[in-house]
């Protein structure tokens, strides 16, 4: 921006006061930058000298201060740029200019030795452009926040990693971040560091893991469950627009298949960091959400569409590289009801082991998706099964859980005693045949005549079928099975004081 006599006047005092607006190199050998006007395009000073060190040398040019820098109605506004509040994109920018002898270079602002006067939440954007003069820029490059997860530890500095041409002549702007009628402003430095390219043969899918078995309970976060080794992944940084994304997906993503082109697919925008994902459970089906996460690794990618975020299915990976990593399932569990059940016992013989123990378990995430066989049981006596015979006379616990861990456990007692034995109490109770297939047949026999009630239950314990007959004493009735699965069931009949539990299978 052209300034008149009195603005570059005061602008010249104020570049006395403080170290803001003249750099000094901290690297020994560096020459003092000339002195120059950062507040204008035309008279930006050149930092060249900061990108000739070796790979991995940190450079650090001197302070930088926005506070009094002003923004030129002419001046290029930066794609990345987003301005809350209405105001403009672009309000106290400084302009810096560089050429390299080619390479790969990390730029970011820091607070270097600037102490309280470092700019306000380090809260700096910038932009690379390339042109032969301030009036035919092209942008190259674009960042607002180096640290997108918005970690409160971390400020918002604004930082990128960017493949410079030999010889090219570059400019670049620094801005100061801009919410309503507060624009960050005050001390800066830059840092500059030569790093080592990664190609997409290089490139490489890292380890992480998705704690509880995958499954995400009603209400919570993957934030709080996913962790990953960083160090593990390799990303190309060989070409603009690489980097990594998490994505998900209702399938497992096929072999050699590009995860962009997957209808229905949701990803984390491209980063060149590898970045936790804030997903919330709030689903409000009753049905859990099972879904397949996938780490994708990207290389020298282009825009679809430039006006949207580089998401995967934005990405044409065609003149570039894609790599998966392993693919874990995540399960979004709806709210569950608590395990509850009891334990059905047939009681042992004195000085026998023939006694048995019968868990009979509902609730849970097993219950929601119909499947028993997922209930975790641990026996006192080291079983993990839902079914204990060949048991002596005793007390046996067992505590069981949720395969989700989105329920509490619960503990259960099988008493398993010695029955005693009163004259005419037993009764014979046959079914035939057992395994049943459409259906089966009861008979009973008793030594005298009772009210009769028998119930066909589940292994949860729900009764399936319940027959009443009034003063009975023998008695022959079909079960009809055909809408039931395979499977374990149970017969129970109460007669008069009497009872009995009868094992029934259903096959075909």
């Amino acid at each position: 921006m052209m300034k008149n006599a009195l603005l570059l006047t005061i602008h010249s005092l104020l570049l006395g006061i403080h170290s803001a607006l003249l750099a000094f190199p901290v690297n020994a050998g560096l020459p003092l930058l000339a002195l120059s006007n950062p507040d204008d395009c035309s008279t930006a000073p050149d930092i060249s000298a900061f990108f000739t060190a070796a790979t991995g040398v940190v450079q650090m040019s001197g302070t930088y201060d926005n506070t009094m820098a002003t923004a030129d109605p002419a001046d290029p506004v930066p794609g990345c740029f987003a301005e809350t509040g209405g105001v403009e994109p672009v309000n106290n920018s400084l302009w810096f200019t560089f050429t390299t002898n080619g390479g790969l270079f990390h730029l970011e602002t820091i607070p270097c030795n600037t102490g309280g006067l470092y700019i306000s939440g380090g809260d700096t954007q910038m932009a690379i452009f390339q042109g032969t003069d301030c009036h035919s820029l092209t942008q190259v490059a674009c960042n607002e926040d180096l640290y997108v997860d918005s970690d409160p530890a971390t400020d918002y500095r604004a930082g990128l990693t960017f493949l410079t041409v030999p010889g090219q002549t570059y400019y670049l702007m620094i801005d100061g971040y801009a919410s309503g009628t507060i624009v960050a402003s005050g001390q800066f430095c830059i840092q500059i560091v030569r790093v080592s390219t990664v190609t997409c043969a290089q490139a490489t899918a890292g380890n992480y893991e998705i704690e509880n078995n995958g499954f995400l309970c009603k209400g919570q976060n993957l934030l709080s469950v996913l962790s990953f080794d960083a160090a593990s992944f390799v990303i190309p940084n060989d070409q603009p627009l690489s980097g990594m994304s998490w994505a998900l997906t209702s399938q497992p993503i096929p072999p050699d298949t590009w995860p962009g082109s997957i209808p229905g697919i949701i990803s984390t925008t491209l980063s060149t960091q590898v970045l936790p994902v804030n997903l919330q459970n709030n689903i409000i089906s009753s049905e859990p959400m099972v879904f397949y996460f996938t780490p994708v690794v990207v290389g020298s990618a282009t825009l679809i569409n430039p006006d949207v975020p580089a998401k995967l299915p934005n990405l044409d990976v065609s003149s570039g590289c894609y790599i998966l990593g392993a693919t874990s399932v995540l399960t979004l569990v709806p709210v569950l009801e608590p395990l509850h059940g009891q334990a059905i016992v047939t009681p042992a013989t004195a000085g026998q082991q023939n006694g048995a123990a019968t868990l009979l378990i509902n609730g849970g995430y097993p219950a929601t998706v119909a499947n028993p066989a997922l209930y975790q049981f641990e026996w006192s006596t080291g079983d993990t099964t839902s079914l204990l015979a060949n048991l002596a006379p005793g007390a046996y616990t067992v505590v069981v859980s949720d395969p989700s861990a989105c329920v509490s456990n619960i503990t259960l007692t099988a008493d398993v005693v010695v029955p005693v034995l009163e004259p005419n109490t037993a009764f014979d109770v046959g079914i035939f045949p057992n395994p049943a297939t459409n259906r089966a047949f009861l008979v009973l026999q008793l030594p005298e005549a009772a009210d009769v009630e028998i119930r066909l239950l589940d292994v949860f314990g729900q009764v399936l079928q319940q027959l009443v007959n009034h003063h009975a004493q023998h008695l022959e009735r079909t079960l009809e099975l055909d809408n039931y699965p395979q499977g374990l069931y149970f017969l129970q009949v109460n007669a008069g004081e009497r009872s009995a539990i009868k094992k029934m299978w259903v096959q075909r």
